[in-house]
C-alpha cells in the first residue's frame, strides 16, 4: 500500500513484533526508510559528541546536503551513487558475526535496487536532476505521518480501493485485480496526487504507481509472486491481508521513519563531513564505523503517537 510511492515495508509484521531487531527482506526495497536509517547511523555517534544540541533542519534539505556530492545544487544519479556507495564502504568497516551489521548489509543491498525508483520519482520535471523544490517532498512525506497527517488518509483510501468487497481485508484474487485494472491504478494515483503532488496531474503518477506495484508483489505481478508477497504482510496466516495487520504495519514503521528522521534532523550541520567532493582523494576515515554507530540507534520512535 504504501509501496504506492516506492516506499515498501519489507518486513513481515509477525516478524517485527517477534523480534526487536528489524528483519529485512532484500526482495522488498524500502527507500525512504533505507536511506533515512543508513543517514542516521552514520551520524549518530559524532552527533553525540558534540552534545546533542544541534538546531533541527528541514529533512529533505539535510539529505540533499549529504547527496549534492560536489555542492553545486542539484543532485545527478552519478552523485548519489557515489554517496551510497561511500556509506556501503564505511558499513563493511568491521562488524564481523555481529548481526546488526549483516542487517545493515542487507539494506544497503535494498538500497541499491530502490534508489533509482525514488530518483525518478522525485525528478518532477524529469530532466534527471534533483533541486532542492524536488527533495522537499521527502519533507512533506515525514510530515504526513506525524499524527493527524494526512498519509493515514492515503493508506485507508488505497486499501478501500483496492477492497472490492469491502470486507476489511484484501484477497489474493483483489490484489491481482488492482495491479491490472488501469482504472484502479488510476484511483490510487488520484490519491497520492493529493497527498504529494509530484507531478502536474495524476495520470503521469500512474507509471510509478505500476512499478511500485512490481516492487511490492512481484515483477511478474502473477498469482504465485502476489500470494508469496502477501506473507510478509499476514501476520495471523490466514492468506489475507486484514486492515488491523496494515494499521501495525503503519504505526510501527511510521514510528521508525519520523524517530530517525528526527536524528538526521539534529545531525543535519554535520552532514557535510560525509558529503563535498574537495579533489583531495580518498582519506583514511577516523572514528568509529557505521557498524559502531548502528550499534547506537535510536528508540526514539518508541514515545511517537501515530495512530491509523
Amino acid at each position: 500500500l504504501l509501496a504506492t510511492i516506492t516506499i515498501t515495508f519489507d518486513i513481515s509484521p509477525k516478524q517485527h513484533l517477534q523480534s526487536p531487531t528489524m528483519m529485512c527482506s532484500p526482495r522488498l526495497p524500502s527507500a525512504f526508510l533505507l536511506l533515512l536509517l543508513l543517514l542516521a547511523m552514520t551520524t549518530k555517534v559524532a552527533l553525540s559528541k558534540e552534545g546533542g544540541k544541534k538546531k533541527k533542519e528541514n529533512l529533505g534539505d539535510v539529505v540533499f546536503t549529504f547527496l549534492d556530492k560536489n555542492r553545486d545544487k542539484e543532485i545527478t544519479i552519478p552523485e548519489m551513487n557515489s554517496q551510497l556507495l561511500m556509506l556501503e564502504k564505511m558499513a563493511n568497516e568491521g562488524g564481523e558475526g555481529d548481526d546488526d551489521v549483516k542487517e545493515l548489509r542487507i539494506i544497503f543491498k535494498g538500497l541499491k535496487k530502490a534508489a533509482p525508483h525514488l530518483f525518478n520519482l522525485l525528478d518532477s520535471d524529469e530532466d534527471r536532476r534533483l533541486d532542492k523544490q524536488e527533495t522537499k517532498y521527502i519533507t512533506k512525506f515525514e510530515e504526513s505521518l506525524n499524527h493527524n497527517g494526512n498519509a493515514r488518509i492515503f493508506v485507508k483510501e488505497c486499501f478501500e480501493i483496492l477492497d472490492d468487497d469491502m470486507d476489511d481485508r484484501l484477497s489474493v484474487d483483489e490484489i491481482l485485480e488492482g495491479t491490472q485494472s488501469k482504472f484502479l491504478i488510476g484511483e490510487i494515483a488520484a490519491s497520492l496526487h493529493e497527498l504529494l503532488p509530484l507531478r502536474d496531474t495524476p495520470q503521469e503518477l500512474k507509471k510509478h504507481i505500476k512499478r511500485a506495484m512490481k516492487n511490492m508483489w512481484g515483477d511478474e505481478l502473477d498469482r504465485e509472486s502476489v500470494t508469496e508477497s502477501v506473507k510478509w504482510f499476514d501476520a495471523d496466516g490466514d492468506g489475507y491481508i486484514q486492515w488491523s495487520e496494515v494499521t501495525d504495519v503503519y504505526n510501527s514503521f511510521g514510528k521508525k521513519f519520523i524517530g530517525m528522521a528526527s536524528n538526521i534532523k539534529s545531525a543535519g550541520p554535520m552532514m557535510g563531513m560525509f558529503g563535498g567532493d574537495k579533489g583531495q582523494g580518498e582519506k583514511k576515515r577516523k572514528g568509529p564505523s557505521v557498524a559502531d554507530a548502528f550499534k547506537q540507534k535510536s528508540n526514539i520512535h518508541k514515545d511517537i503517537r501515530l495512530d491509523l
